[in-house]
């Protein structure tokens, strides 16, 4: 593919032929980074079973998603300036790369470092395909494409547990991480023929140390989110100074994005309404709904006594929902050029989904959680694929990179949040309800040491543990009946937390749905040059605070 002038869309160079097999590659390279956060998952007890070290197996998940956010926001500012082409091909050759390390480690340390190196080249991916899409079609072509590749997302989120299992039961846990290198080899030559890289390119100064301060933001907050109440207390010297550390970090960051004449994110852009209250909603829905979800697998394998592959299996209809809205909502948002009402029905069926999980019960039906997922995957597929639409039609082209990496960072800095949050409301209303249930005399048996065991809510799925606990409460007088009250006290506990857990997820999604009532609908614009900006003179430049060299543009608030 030759290569074009830079800033030069590719939608008016490329035939649709050419379009057809560059968006082809392209769903290629999204699935490689998608099907590889559902694989894992399913392997980690053998990966524990073989390489031991499980005091560092959330570190193989957290390793990951630190890398992969913190490149977002510096790959979008990059392949603004020189291309996608150069971070789509990097991305996947060091997501190969990492892959095979991954397979090949012998020990868990190795296999973190290996997961981070692999969260790199995730985070390259993510932040260059959206941001591709935006290059081939004009925003009101681009949201029924935008949906598509959301359902490849959702593809790869039904495939992957089931794949993940098939692998590690046949072939052994390695071959999770195996099986992404055919993938690669096959989108490492679709992209480098189908997508054209730029000339020409201007060579700004980079804000280097502007990414290397936000990265550094970053890294902080999350640490202390996904250490608080886990492995330090809330009020604890560790996260309080990591929180500190964040707060100056972010501090740092903004004295030197507004002096730096070309900002990794440009803070004039949070001028445009359209812009901060579609990031604002993009991190909301990211703290209450995945935060959440998060702990409906814990409910389903305490309080239901269902396996791992059982809730996942459970699960699974979420992604379904969402892949039939995401399409059927990008045709629809394509033929008619107006998102917002979309958008509103998407955050009222989260808001239903939040209500009905607020009715679990320990006794209530599997196929009911699977209803439930289906309404709010229908509420997913309607939503997120729309706001980043909205965020891409809310800037000039120039920005396009800026805009759609900026969705992804606090959706995953919103996740993590909740996550966090909602950590709390687990621990402090599972206690509460564990010590109502059981009776001050059964207490007074189980004694001390037993009673803080059964303050784990987590104690059932780990069978060893379990079993000792079984043994020495047999032991006691009634010993069969403490425990029978004791095993129904944490199921009925777990259920009473969780259920407080979706109580918060349903004000954050009554906020949600408020936010989007509050968002302004810009037409979507058919063509590339115009700059439908939301708010007039907050994307184009023309704000006090813009940096030298913003765009200068004529384009109304309300119009293409």
């Amino acid at each position: 593919m030759r290569a074009i002038e830079a800033g030069r869309p590719l939608g008016e160079v490329l035939d649709n032929r050419q379009k057809w097999l560059l968006i082809a590659s392209l769903m290629v390279a999204m699935f490689i980074g998608a099907i590889d956060q559902t694989v894992v998952t399913t392997a980690t007890p053998k990966i524990l079973a073989d390489l031991g070290g499980f005091n560092l197996l959330s570190w193989t998940f957290t390793s990951y998603m630190l890398t992969s956010t913190i490149v977002v926001p510096l790959v979008g500012k990059l392949s603004d300036i020189y291309g996608r082409k150069l971070f789509v091909l990097s991305g996947i050759i060091l997501f190969l790369i990492a892959s095979i390390a991954c397979g090949a480690s012998p020990n868990m340390e190795s296999l973190i470092v290996f997961r981070a190196l692999q969260g790199f080249g995730g985070g390259m991916i993510f932040a260059s395909v959206f941001s591709s899409i935006g290059d081939i079609f004009p925003p009101a072509d681009r949201s029924k494409y935008v949906g598509m590749f959301t359902g490849v997302f959702s593809l790869a989120s039904i495939l992957g547990p089931t794949l993940g299992g098939f692998l590690t039961d046949n072939g052994g846990w390695r071959w999770v991480f195996y099986i992404n290198v055919p993938f690669c080899l096959i989108a490492i030559p679709a992209i480098w023929w189908n997508l054209p890289s730029v000339h020409g390119v201007n060579r700004p100064k980079i804000d280097w140390l502007g990414a290397g301060i936000l990265s550094a933001a970053a890294v902080l907050l999350l640490l202390a989110f996904e250490w608080a109440g886990k492995t330090y207390a809330w009020s604890s010297p560790q996260i309080i100074g990591l929180l500190a550390g964040a707060a100056v970090a972010i501090g740092a960051f903004v004295l030197q994005e507004r002096r730096h004449p070309e900002p990794i994110l440009p803070l004039f852009l949070f001028k445009n309404r359209v812009f901060l209250l579609s990031n604002v909603l993009v991190f909301t829905l990211g703290m209450g709904m995945f935060g959440a979800l998060q702990y409906l697998g814990l409910f389903v394998q305490t309080a239901l006594g269902k396996s791992a592959t059982a809730s996942g299996v459970i699960s699974t209809p979420q992604s379904l929902g969402l892949l039939v809205t995401s399409i059927i909502g990008g045709q629809v948002i394509a033929r008619t050029g107006r998102y917002k009402r979309q958008t509103i029905a998407g955050a009222f069926l989260i808001l239903v989904a939040m209500l009905f999980f607020r009715m679990l019960q320990v006794d209530t039906p599997e196929w009911h959680i699977s209803a439930f997922m289906v309404v709010l995957g229908l509420g997913f597929g309607l939503v997120m694929p729309t706001l980043t639409l909205s965020v891409q039609n809310a800037l000039p082209y120039q920005y396009l990179g800026v805009a759609s990496s900026s969705s992804q960072f606090f959706r995953q800095i919103g996740s993590v949040f909740g996550i966090a949050l909602f950590a709390v409301i687990l621990t402090n209303s599972y206690e509460s309800s564990f010590k109502s249930e059981i009776p001050p005399a059964s207490q007074a048996i189980l004694g001390p040491q037993l009673m803080q065991t059964f303050q784990d809510p987590t104690l059932p799925l780990n069978p060893a543990l379990f079993g000792a606990v079984q043994r020495q409460v047999l032991a006691l007088p009634d010993g069969q009946q403490l425990l029978d009250s004791a095993v129904a006290a944490q199921k009925e506990s777990v259920a009473s937390a969780v259920r407080d857990i979706f109580l918060g997820a349903t004000i954050v999604a009554v906020i949600g749905l408020v936010l989007c009532f509050l968002l302004k609908e810009v037409p979507l614009r058919r063509d590339f040059k115009s700059a439908s900006a939301g708010d007039e003179a907050t994307a184009t430049g023309e704000s006090q605070g813009a940096p030298r060299g913003a765009p200068e543009t004529t384009a109304s608030a309300g119009g293409t």
